[in-house]
């Protein structure tokens, strides 16, 4: 028989005074424990006595009444992974409103995806193979460098002229720039202000791995063509 199950993978610190008896708030009993830990929010879970604290990029939970914070997942008894649940939901609100004109934009389809994306990544490959047989989308493509050498793929990409980016974008997504292909990489501030706009929305949004897809208020975290096809479907 499955049972619920919360899977705490180590104990971050132990404070010497707790404050519960003394009717403080969480909150406030976190940012006198714990001043150093930023958050953007805390908000109490469905167990009895344990918060989550969300810093932006991540989930852990902070137990009140013991004043310690915990790291890891809490799993229901179905198996479904309640942690990474509310951090894909939370991804889900940022991505929406994610400015766009800022990212690249292929194709013409009446349904929208947006992608943080990594042109070394495997999983982005497969991505985009699906995507390009696909007439009914638009993908708005982030750029979430993994490695030096992504990121002067990227860079390659963004220096082409205008009509020739969504081409240079294909070749490269097709590993025609692979091993020691010569890339063409330019001094345009522009973009080095898109590279460093697509970071930053990246980190603001809590991306830490590619490929991650937003498609009808829908947040898709890594390449899963059984979903993503439901999902178009609907």
């Amino acid at each position: 028989m499955k049972k619920s199950a919360i899977v705490f993978l180590s104990v971050l610190f132990f404070p010497p005074v707790s404050l519960w008896a003394q009717n403080y708030s969480p909150e406030e009993m976190f940012k006198t424990s714990f001043p150093k830990n930023n958050f953007e929010s805390i908000n109490p879970t469905k167990i009895n006595g344990v918060y989550e604290v969300y810093t932006g990029n991540q989930i852990y939970y902070y137990m009140p009444e013991a004043d310690v914070i915990f790291v890891g997942s809490i799993i229901n008894k179905d198996g479904t992974n309640l942690t990474r649940d509310s951090n894909v939901s939370k991804i889900a609100k940022k991505m929406a409103t994610l400015p766009l004109d800022d990212a690249l934009k292929i194709g013409n389809g009446k349904t929208t995806v947006v992608e943080f994306v990594d042109p070394n990544c495997y999983h982005c490959r497969q991505s985009f193979n699906f995507f390009s047989k696909r007439k009914d989308v638009t993908i708005y493509a982030f750029f979430f460098p993994l490695s030096q050498d992504s990121d002067r793929k990227i860079r390659h990409i963004l220096c082409a002229n205008d009509k020739d980016k969504v081409k240079t974008y294909e070749d490269v997504m097709l590993g025609k720039l692979d091993k020691s292909a010569s890339l063409k990489i330019c001094t345009d501030k522009k973009v080095d202000e898109t590279v460093n706009t697509h970071r930053r929305l990246a980190s603001q949004t809590g991306i830490n791995a590619t490929p991650l897809f937003y498609i009808k208020g829908q947040v898709v975290d890594g390449f899963e063509a059984t979903i993503i096809e439901n999902i178009l479907k609907d």
